[in-house]
């Protein structure tokens, strides 16, 4: 089973969950985010996009994101946005990202109340929620810009220390063609859902945060 990105926290061992890339960051029932800086913090970003197959290092934008042309965030939508970094503590991640989850459902931003008051409902494409991701932009989390590609010219590279740093920790993960998730190599880990978060935030730090360069 493969599993996304989970930006930090709840990489879900038993429910892999995605996390829209940024290390940090994540989605899933339990949060999580590929790599991600401990991915979002659980029932923040993690739980927004619903259980997925495949652990992203986006963890942490969510789909809702908006974006250029060519597919990086608009410029314009950057600016006042919160900034979050490699070392943000969890209650950081979920101050910022419950205050943007509590904006969409203020604006009419479909929501899955069964996984909790934070957690988005990533399907809503409705014109009111289009309407409210437009006008929550401001508050959505930049991303760490180690975990974002264009911004890190090291990132490939930090990439593959970072899937070496998860598997010889005991998390046995294999990385996608892209760089751009991992799934497990195995349907059985050896390591708790804790574990498994711990480890997934260690090796975010240790890989991104330029230690192999």
């Amino acid at each position: 089973m493969s599993h996304p990105h989970l930006p930090h926290r709840a990489l879900g061992a038993a429910a892999a969950v995605v996390c829209a890339v940024l290390l940090t960051g994540c989605g899933g029932s339990a949060g999580g985010t590929g790599v991600a800086s401990g991915k979002q913090s659980g029932a923040q970003s993690g739980q927004q996009s619903g259980e997925q197959d495949v652990a992203s290092v986006a963890t942490g934008t969510p789909s809702a994101a908006p974006r250029s042309s060519s597919g990086t965030p608009a410029a314009d939508s950057e600016q006042g946005r919160p900034q979050l970094r490699l070392d943000s503590s969890d209650a950081e991640r979920d101050r910022y990202w419950n205050a943007y989850a509590t904006c969409l459902k203020d604006h009419g931003h479909k929501m899955l109340l069964e996984r909790g008051p934070y957690s988005i409902d990533q399907n809503d494409n409705s014109p009111t929620a289009k309407a409210a991701q437009k006008t929550c932009a401001g508050k959505l989390p930049l991303q760490p810009p180690e975990l974002d590609r264009d911004r890190n010219p090291h990132y490939d590279d930090d990439y593959r220390a970072y899937i070496k740093c998860l598997n010889s920790h005991g998390l046995k993960v294999v990385a996608l063609a892209d760089n751009s998730g991992w799934t497990y190599a195995s349907s059985e880990q050896a390591l708790s859902e804790d574990e498994q978060t711990k480890v997934d935030k260690n090796c975010t730090m240790e890989a991104f945060g330029g230690k192999n360069r």
